[in-house]
């Protein structure tokens, strides 16, 4: 018996490329923000990736892909052939969120699907790598980052040159309590991204638990069809014997076709509700890292005020040295630069994460319709298909009552209906 295949769709979930295309005007660059797509920036720069291959017969599935830009600091404007696994990706990522806090990186995708090693399962792998080198490529300050364009140049394994360190979690104990922040968007913004992450969290695990229970469904369907056929080839009514071998085998095709969209949901919905829980705990872990320069600029505005008050008390000191005033003035000077640079800084990444939430939002929605109109498509597939088969059985069963049903060999004797019901209540 055929196995039945999982229906395609023709949609944007068949698509790994994503080509770019430049326009000066904002309203066009917000509508392919929306569809997920890199586009040129407003200067004229670009930087076009396309994943061509993905191998997953490795430990680490690599990534094969060509780029080409014509941005500064590159040593070519083409590169043809480049390999990345999936742990350089990783790196990648960590590095453009630590090196950019005024960035919303997305979340890296997952490196398998809920498809499991099928063509489906590497299509939708590409298909959100794609997607992914997409935004970040798109993005006008992340294009500039010197560890992307080491990322595409460098000829062995790409190794960040920036040494990473922790970022929010073990500064968020340090300084929660002690730092205002008086931006509340931002702070409403980091509020619903815990919140999310909680939501998307419990409802990809719900989704999970749906596709198990189809499965079972999925099995015990079979099984049925299985004892119906077994039954059909000892049953000596020639209808019936039929009827039950053919509506046996309908059970065995549906049950695979529940399998398949029993997998088909759990990779479509549940997976893109897991890929979100993960986006929006870094939508909360950049928010909370913004803190940290507030911090350091706090430190810096008290330590200028210290050396002010250092220099006030040399003024009223009886027995003045000069090259303690000269140093103190200098420590003054360095610490207002250090300040005002911090200042600038602040308002840089608060201004920025501002535009970097809203288009995360865009993103989100478009994200989220997309997966749902393709679960529901899906779904509508799968339910035609079995219905389908359930109408090829109909004359199989019409049969059954059409052919001397009203008398029955039950044993030795010859009952009609009435008897045999009787006999089988005993």
């Amino acid at each position: 018996m055929a196995v039945p295949q999982e229906p395609v769709l023709n949609g944007n979930e068949n698509i790994t490329q994503t080509y770019q295309y430049s326009s000066p005007k904002d309203t066009r660059t917000r509508h392919l923000l929306k569809n997920g797509s890199s586009t040129q920036s407003q200067d004229g720069d670009y930087l076009h990736i396309s994943i061509t291959t993905l191998d997953k017969n490795r430990r680490d599935p690599v990534f094969k892909f060509k780029a080409i830009t014509n941005l500064p600091r590159y040593r070519n404007s083409s590169y043809s052939l480049i390999e990345r696994s999936y742990a350089e990706f990783e790196r990648l990522f960590n590095a453009l969120t630590y090196s950019n806090p005024e960035c919303i990186v997305p979340a890296l995708p997952f490196s398998s699907s809920s498809y499991q090693a099928t063509e489906d399962d590497e299509r939708r792998i590409k298909h959100s790598m794609q997607q992914w080198v997409n935004r970040v490529a798109m993005n006008p300050v992340l294009c500039h980052d010197e560890e992307l364009r080491s990322f595409i140049e460098t000829d062995f394994a790409f190794i960040p040159a920036i040494k990473l360190r922790k970022r929010a979690s073990s500064f968020r104990l340090k300084f929660s309590y002690d730092i205002r922040d008086e931006d509340k968007a931002l702070v409403h913004a980091k509020s619903i991204a815990h919140i999310l992450e909680g939501h998307f969290l419990n409802t990809a695990k719900t989704i999970q638990k749906l596709a198990g229970y189809r499965k079972g469904l999925s099995t015990f369907n079979y099984e049925l069809g299985t004892k119906s056929i077994a039954m059909g080839t000892v049953e000596k009514h020639p209808p019936l014997s039929s009827g039950l071998r053919k509506f046996g085998k309908t059970l065995q095709i549906i049950s695979e076709r529940q399998k398949l969209q029993a997998i088909s949901e759990s990779a479509i919905l549940g997976d893109f509700f897991s890929y979100y829980a993960i986006n929006s705990h870094v939508v909360k872990e950049t928010l909370a890292n913004r803190l940290r320069i507030i911090s350091e600029h706090d430190d810096a505005v008290k330590n200028t005020i210290s050396k002010r008050r250092y220099i006030e008390r040399l003024k009223s000191s009886t027995n003045i040295k000069s090259d303690k005033v000269n140093e103190a003035l200098e420590d003054l000077d360095y610490a207002k630069s250090y300040e005002q640079n911090l200042d600038a800084r602040v308002k840089n990444v608060t201004k920025n994460l501002h535009t970097e939430l809203k288009i995360y939002e865009e993103n989100r929605a478009q994200d989220f319709f997309n997966a749902v109109k393709d679960y529901v498509k899906k779904q509508i597939l799968f339910e035609k298909q079995q219905l389908n088969e359930w109408e090829n059985l109909k004359p199989d069963i019409k049969a059954i009552t059409k052919r001397n049903m009203h008398i029955y060999a039950f044993g030795d004797e010859k009952l009609d209906a009435k008897a045999v019901a009787e006999k089988l209540k005993m």
